[in-house]
């Protein structure tokens, strides 16, 4: 790990985060971390990857919407769309602490809103989610592991569900 995510952990371990919530934070940002990189070759916007400025100066309250317009177009469970955005908030906090910006750029974007299951095929994957869950419980998972499995099998089922 080099660069802007080696120095966001360090950030983390030095507000006394969790080793368990350093690891969670650094997944959700190294997702965005990639599709940042990504979309921002794809416009052909300069920019040195190495150099947090320039790279701090990219993100804005625009590409932060973009990243979770992409996340709900990929069947992007909302729970993780709204823990994604949280971890960007948190980032934002450390690029105001680091003088890079002068404003959070996630501070306001809004989270999605969970909504129930309507059709009866998101019935059915709420179903099989909440009997992994009980069977997780059963054999003494950890909370945080169940919740990573649990977000993975969500993944799974949607991208099933796409293929169909």
């Amino acid at each position: 790990m080099t660069g802007l995510p080696k120095t966001f952990k360090l950030y983390l371990k030095s507000q006394g985060a969790s080793p368990v919530t350093i690891k969670n934070y650094l997944s959700d940002f190294n997702h965005f971390w990639g599709w940042l990189i990504l979309t921002l070759k794809s416009s052909l916007i300069p920019f040195d990857r190495e150099n947090p400025t320039t790279i701090a100066s990219q993100i804005t309250p625009q590409i932060i919407v973009q990243y979770k317009s992409f996340l709900d177009g990929n069947k992007t469970p909302a729970k993780t769309i709204n823990r994604r955005l949280s971890t960007l908030r948190k980032f934002g906090q450390f690029c105001l602490s680091q003088g890079w910006l002068a404003t959070n750029p996630a501070k306001k974007v809004t989270n999605v809103t969970l909504v129930e299951p309507r059709t009866k095929e998101e019935q059915r994957k709420e179903k099989i989610l909440a009997e992994f869950r009980k069977e997780l419980e059963r054999e003494k998972i950890s909370p945080i592991t169940a919740k990573n499995y649990l977000s993975d099998l969500r993944h799974f089922l949607g991208w099933i569900e796409a293929a169909a």
